[in-house]
This record gives structure tokens, C-alpha cells and sequence, in this order.
């Protein structure tokens, strides 16, 4: 029983807990709620509209500030106390504990308080914008105003300054100034947003009349005073140029009259206020006389340099020339001696016919320097061009030179090597004559007198009446390597011959104990003195005798290695 009782005063207590709880959390929602509300009711937003509702507001504008005005009468006469009236329904249900009702009239008041937010936060956008526009329109008045009163004394102190464009230029500014009127007029009558089209064509037009009167002065000071001038000096220099013999690729005078022509157009263009017009043409013609200024100054540097440079220009082709006639005398000499295989000749002759249409050209101008109008800037451009050229040909003609200037360096040294081939290859046949073989191999004697073949070709090739030397060349590789290979062959002859009979005589202790020996003894004999075969007869006869005393030839070989190295393998 005692326990029963417990169970029920728990139950009692968690209930009593909960219902605290939510009690209190449903009281602070309603508070903030309550907050919320006063916080929305207090703001300024009333005196805001009160103040436009001062300027007294026409059209457009009027027809916005009503609806502003109504929307906000709605938030504070219906949509607020409505708010006001269910929160005081929330207190009471809160203090009867109707936790459910209570939850649910929660999600809506904070659903309408959220609404009335939105509403009031356009509705402080939309009076911020009116009372920005009213602003901005009153400052415009006030700014423009100025601006015409500017103009206008700009056009009367500086009117000399805008020439032809005067006129156009007051018309422009008294149609402004009527535009501004009905502008302003349209202002203090309070439709502020009806204003905001004539107010951005009438801002639009103003900096478009500003940037005017920034550049017309620049461009009719050109066409009064600095074009004038500058075609006058040029007509005037180029007059004196062709009086001293300046000759021009181009019809200066008729640019000039063109330039004199679009200086006129101009004028038309100021005249109409065509300002893009006349600032584009401006420029053209400003460029234009630049570049008429460059030729001028151009074709002077181009006669000074001529005149500095004409004197040297002909002494260098005096020394092609002289080193040319030096060249083709000397390969005409070589020819008689030698083949020359690398076109020489053709390549001097053709840098004789290039040295030839340099003095013609030379020549010609030397000779209508006195007589003929000069275009010095292409005279200028012609003598770097051939400068360039003769130095290419000189460097040319040294290498042509340099080719065959060795050559009989070149036959000197053919000549010694064929000497010292034949000195080595006689020296060959002696050292192998002192062995008293009995015969020589048909491949050895082959390529021995092949080997002499070619030194005798090349000796007759070095005496003959023209000598190639590029053949030569090759033919002395050649003989060399084949005469390395002989000398290879030779001592590999010499060697084994003396070393076979060494072994063959060492072999004498065992031939008669040894079949075997006694059989490659016999071999080797016949390998040695019929076929002439000795480095066969000495691979027998050391094979045979290392079977029966290992290394015994091995020994013979390197002490005869030691005491004979090779004559003539490199």
C-alpha cells in the first residue's frame, strides 16, 4: 500500500514538473512575441510618410505615396491589433494550462508576425526610395542650374575659342536651358517619378555638351592656326628640298592639297557640330602631317648618310675587286696543277657578276648625282644592302681561297706518305726475305701486292700533270688502312714461322716416345715447307706438345713475345 501511495505522489510530482515547464516556455515565446510587437509598432514609419506626405505630391508620385500610405494604415488599424488581440488569448490559455490550443495559435502568430515584418521592411524600402528620389531630383535642380550658368559663361568669355561651332553651340545650350524649365517645373510640382526620364535625357545631353566644349577648342585651334602653319612650312620645305635634288616616292604637294582639303571639311564638321566627326578627321589629319614631317626628315638623314658613307661604299668595292682579280688569277694557276672539285671557279665567277651589278649601280648613281633629282632614302637602303653584300663576298672569297690554298701542302703530304708506304712495305719484304721460307701463301702475296699495286697508283696519280686531290685523299685512307693490315698480316707471318720451327725443334724430345707428337710433328712440316701454311703448322704442333707437357709452348710463345715485339702492327 505504501508503495501504491509512492507510485502516485511520483506521478504527481513529474506531472506538476511538466506543466511548469511548458508553461514557462510557452510564457517566454509569448513575451519575445509581445517584444516583437512593440518593437514593430513603435517604429518611425508613420512620421516618415508624414514629412512626404508635407511635400505635396503630384501624379505618379502622389499615386505611389497613397498606396504606401494605405498599405501602412492596414499594418496599424487590422493586421497589428489582430496580432495584439491573440496574444493576450495566449496568456489566457497559457494560465489554464490548454498546452495544445496554446501551441498552435503560437505557429500562428509568429506565421503573422513574420508577415507584418515583410510588410514593413518594403514599406521602409519604398518611403527611403521616395524620399532618396525627392532628394536626388531637388539636387539635380540645383546642380544643373549651375552647370547651364557655367555654359553659358564659358560660350561668352571664350566664344572666339569654338569658331565655327558657336552658333550651334548657343542653340544647343538655350534648348537645354528650355528643357531644364519644364524639368524643374515638373519637380516642384512633386511627381518625382515622372521627372526621372527628362532628368536623365537632360543629364545625358549636358555631358554630352561638356565634353563639346572640352574639345572643340583643341580642334579648331588645329584648324586656325597649327595646320595652317605646318602645311605652309612643309609645302615651303619640300619647295627647297626639290631645289636642292631630293627626289620623293610620293606626291607630297597633291597630299598636301588633300590635307588643305580635309582641313576644310573639318571646318563643316565644327560648323554642323559633327564633334566625333571632326575629332576623328583631327587626328587623321595631325597624322598624316607627322608622317609628312618623317619622309622630310628621313630623306635628310638619308643624304647625310649617303654623302658619309658613299666614299667608303666605293673603296670597299674597289678591294672586292682587286681581291676577286687575285682570286680567279690564282685558281686559273691551280687549275693547270690541279682538279679543283668544289665549283671554285663557278663560285668566284659568281661573285665576280655580283661585285659586277654592284659597280654598275655605283657607277650610275656617281654618275646622276649631279644631274638627277636623288631619292636618298632608297640610295641609303641600296648602299646598306650592298655594303652587307660585299662583305659577304669578301668573306666568301676567303674561304674559296683558304680551300685551295692547302693544296700543295696537301700534295707535299700525299708525297711523303707514299714514300714512307713504300719505304715500309720494302722494309716488309726485306725482314721476310731474311727468314729463307720456303714459300709464301697465295693470300698473303695477294694482298701484299695489292697493297703495292695501290702505292704505285698513288705515286703515279701525284705525278701526274693535274693532280685531284680530293681522290688522293681518299686513296691515301684507303692504302693506309691496307698497309696496317699488312703490316698485321706480316708480323703475324714472322712470328709464327720462327716460332714454329722453335717448337718443332723442341718437340724433337718427345717425337719419339709420343706418337702423337711425331704425327703433328710430320703435319706441321707439311703445313711449313709445301703449303706455306705457318700459323696452321704452329697451331698443330703446339697443341700436340701442350698434351704432353701443359703450357710448355705457351712459355716459348711470351719469352719470344718478350724478346721480338711487333714491327710493323700499330
Amino acid at each position: 500500500m505504501v508503495l501504491f501511495f509512492v507510485v502516485i505522489v511520483a506521478v504527481a510530482i513529474g506531472i506538476y514538473v511538466g506543466v511548469i515547464y511548458f508553461q514557462r516556455s510557452f510564457r517566454k515565446q509569448i513575451n519575445e512575441y509581445q517584444t516583437q510587437l512593440e518593437e514593430l509598432s513603435s517604429n518611425t514609419l508613420g512620421n516618415e510618410l508624414n514629412k512626404i506626405e508635407k511635400l505635396h505630391l503630384t501624379g505618379e508620385s502622389l499615386r505611389e505615396f497613397e498606396e504606401l500610405k494605405k498599405s501602412h494604415k492596414k499594418l496599424t488599424n487590422r493586421e497589428m491589433p489582430e496580432i495584439s488581440e491573440m496574444i493576450l488569448d495566449l496568456n489566457d490559455l497559457n494560465e489554464r494550462y490548454k498546452f495544445m490550443q496554446e501551441r498552435s495559435e503560437l505557429l500562428e502568430v509568429g506565421s503573422k508576425l513574420q508577415h507584418v515584418k515583410e510588410e514593413t521592411r518594403q514599406l521602409e524600402e519604398a518611403v527611403n526610395e521616395m524620399k532618396e528620389k525627392s532628394e536626388e531630383h531637388q539636387k539635380a535642380v540645383t546642380e544643373l542650374k549651375d552647370k547651364y550658368r557655367d555654359i553659358r559663361k564659358t560660350l561668352l568669355a571664350k566664344n572666339f575659342s569654338f569658331g565655327p561651332s558657336i552658333d550651334k553651340l548657343e542653340e544647343n545650350l538655350s534648348k537645354l536651358e528650355e528643357d531644364f524649365d519644364k524639368y524643374a517645373k515638373l519637380t516642384e510640382s512633386g511627381d518625382f517619378v515622372t521627372s526621372d526620364k527628362p532628368l536623365n535625357q537632360l543629364k545625358e545631353d549636358t555631358a554630352s555638351m561638356e565634353r563639346d566644349l572640352e574639345v572643340i577648342p583643341r580642334i579648331y585651334k588645329n584648324l586656325k592656326n597649327v595646320f595652317p602653319d605646318q602645311l605652309s612650312e612643309l609645302r615651303q620645305g619640300v619647295a627647297q628640298m626639290q631645289d636642292e635634288g631630293f627626289a620623293f616616292d610620293k606626291d607630297i604637294l597633291g597630299q598636301l592639297k588633300d590635307l588643305a582639303e580635309q582641313c576644310s571639311l573639318n571646318n563643316k564638321n565644327l560648323k554642323e557640330l559633327r564633334v566625333d566627326n571632326a575629332k576623328v578627321l583631327d587626328e587623321d589629319i595631325a597624322n598624316k602631317i607627322d608622317a609628312i614631317y618623317e619622309t622630310l626628315e628621313g630623306e635628310y638623314k638619308a643624304k647625310i648618310f649617303v654623302q658619309k658613307k658613299i666614299s667608303t661604299f666605293g673603296k670597299f668595292i674597289e678591294h672586292a675587286e682587286k681581291q676577286e682579280k687575285n682570286l680567279l688569277l690564282d685558281l686559273d694557276r691551280l687549275k693547270q696543277n690541279y682538279t679543283l672539285n668544289h665549283d671554285e671557279i663557278e663560285s668566284a665567277q659568281g661573285l665576280a657578276d655580283r661585285l659586277k651589278g654592284i659597280r654598275s649601280w655605283y657607277d650610275q648613281f656617281i654618275k646622276d648625282a649631279g644631274t638627277k633629282a636623288i631619292l636618298y632614302s632608297s640610295i641609303a637602303q641600296r648602299i646598306e644592302i650592298d655594303m652587307q653584300a660585299l662583305t659577304d663576298i669578301e668573306k666568301k672569297q676567303k674561304e674559296i681561297n683558304d680551300s685551295v690554298a692547302s693544296l700543295w701542302k696537301e700534295e707535299r703530304e700525299a708525297q711523303n706518305a707514299v714514300k714512307n708506304f713504300d719505304l715500309e712495305i720494302h722494309k716488309m719484304k726485306r725482314e721476310i726475305e731474311k727468314l729463307n721460307l720456303p714459300g709464301l701463301s697465295d693470300d698473303y702475296l695477294d694482298y701484299f701486292f695489292k697493297v703495292s699495286d695501290e702505292i704505285e697508283k698513288l705515286d703515279k696519280d701525284l705525278n701526274r700533270v693535274q693532280i685531284n686531290m680530293d681522290e688522293i685523299t681518299k686513296s691515301l685512307i684507303n692504302t693506309q688502312s691496307d698497309l696496317d693490315i699488312l703490316g698485321e698480316k706480316t708480323d703475324e707471318l714472322i712470328s709464327s714461322s720462327i716460332l714454329t720451327e722453335e717448337i718443332l725443334q723442341y718437340s724433337n724430345r718427345y717425337r719419339n716416345r709420343y706418337p702423337d707428337v711425331a704425327a703433328a710433328y710430320n703435319q706441321a712440316v707439311q703445313l711449313f715447307e709445301k703449303e706455306y701454311e705457318y700459323v696452321k703448322a704452329l697451331d698443330t704442333i703446339s697443341h700436340a706438345v701442350d698434351k704432353v707437357q701443359e703450357g710448355a709452348s705457351k712459355k716459348i710463345m711470351e719469352e719470344y713475345s718478350k724478346n721480338h715485339p711487333p714491327m710493323f702492327s700499330k
